[in-house]
């Protein structure tokens, strides 16, 4: 009897302090989470939180929308409206004017996730699921901005009769590649394929442009070592990239000569830096032989496209500081980014709204994917020497001996 009683008591015993070991790791508990909130309280004691935020920046001075969001206070409430046009909805507490901003803010700001949380004044997940459901609507714009020209395209005013052009009239645009840096998958057993000529993880994104500076196709996601020609050879086979009968695009000696793809005499003097040095030096511009005039026409126009890659880069840092998202996001990132550029060309259009022609004949420091000289190319030109076709020869022996017609016989 004596032993059953001491078990009951060392029963009890071991219930009560059970008991005040529950009570004490709640009180505990509840000490942690009195702290908690206290120091979200004193973290988000900004005056103003991220609705009030969004909305005096956009009744403010049209600059400050510009600044941040890169985006005029007017085209901000238009993609507002067209991405909830789209499906676009608040979510939860957070307004969609909020959830754009997020969105620009990172791409425009290539700001970090607590930065932009810290200026909304929400959590990091919140801020993290409304930027990835902005994404995927801006990505829903991409059929609307994004259009690639058909047969009844007329020629742009550059190339009309009577402008040094006139014989590129066929033209509706330029292709080129450039690298945006990347972060592999960590666990991508091919993630050495990003590695690119310079050694740094990029991905090749190639992109079709016409003479206004508007995107007409984009190829996101191939690795930094992937040739130009694969890359264009694969958007033809499936379709992402479509050319009229009878026209063409500018490319560079990287890419074969074809019908559909015109490019420069290899070997011959090409880049715009070159052709200005040695018009200082002979006090214009003199051409030794038919394929230099042809070259320098050539670099004028296609310029347009390293030209559309540098003011999509200024508008949106993170394409020049890309973050360690998920592979597949920094892809839709670079589209999204494209699409936009688009958006605001458009809409600057409609609204009359002046802006620097993008059309210019001078160069950029050197080229985002080439060496800046044909040396420095000797093997990508060799390897698309091979593939050249006799009727992109053709076209362009025509176009070279027209151009050299016209100069000598003005």
């Amino acid at each position: 009897m004596d032993s059953d009683s001491d078990d009951e008591i060392l029963q009890q015993q071991m219930q009560v302090a059970a008991i005040l070991v529950m009570q004490g790791q709640k009180r505990r508990r509840d000490g942690m989470r009195a702290c908690l909130e206290l120091w979200k309280e004193v973290k988000n004691n900004r005056p103003l939180t991220g609705a009030e935020m969004i909305t005096d920046q956009l009744q403010g001075h049209h600059e400050r929308c510009y600044d941040i969001y890169r985006l005029s206070t007017q085209n901000f409430h238009i993609l507002c409206n067209e991405l909830k046009s789209k499906g676009l909805v608040c979510n939860g507490e957070v307004l969609i004017e909020e959830q754009v901003g997020m969105f620009l803010q990172l791409v425009g700001q290539a700001s970090k996730m607590r930065k932009i949380a810290e200026d909304f004044q929400h959590s990091l997940e919140t801020v993290w699921r409304c930027i990835r459901n902005v994404l995927e609507y801006v990505g829903k714009l991409g059929p609307q901005y994004i259009r690639q020209p058909n047969s009844s395209t007329p020629p742009h005013p550059i190339l009309a009769d009577g402008t040094k052009f006139s014989f590129f009239k066929d033209a509706i645009g330029a292709i080129d590649g450039t690298h945006i840096r990347a972060y592999p998958e960590r666990g991508d057993k091919f993630k050495e394929r990003f590695i690119n000529r310079k050694g740094e993880y990029t991905q090749n994104v190639m992109a079709a442009v016409d003479f206004d500076g508007n995107f007409l196709a984009v190829v996101a996601g191939w690795e930094g070592s992937a040739h130009d020609n694969m890359i264009l050879h694969s958007a033809m086979q499936r379709g992402v990239l479509y050319i009229p009968p009878g026209k063409y695009y500018l490319v560079d000696a990287g890419y074969a000569n074809k019908p559909q793809f015109l490019a420069p005499y290899r070997k011959v003097c090409y880049h715009l830096g070159s052709f200005r040095d040695r018009a200082r030096g002979r006090g214009g511009h003199r051409y030794d032989k038919p394929e230099e005039l042809f070259n320098h026409r050539h670099a004028q126009l296609r310029n347009i496209v390293e030209r559309t890659f540098g003011v999509v880069k200024a508008r949106f840092h993170i394409l020049k500081d890309m973050a360690a998202f998920e592979y597949k996001i920094q892809i839709k990132i670079v589209i999204a980014c494209c699409i936009l550029h688009n958006f605001i060309n458009h809409h600057n259009r409609l609204n009359n709204v002046s802006e620097d022609t993008l059309f210019q004949t001078t160069p950029r420091a050197s080229s985002s994917h080439n060496g800046g000289n044909i040396e420095g190319d000797q093997t990508e030109d060799e390897d698309a020497e091979i593939a050249d076709s006799p009727d992109g020869d053709n076209l362009r022996e025509h176009i070279k001996n027209s151009l050299w017609q016209l100069r000598q016989n003005p």
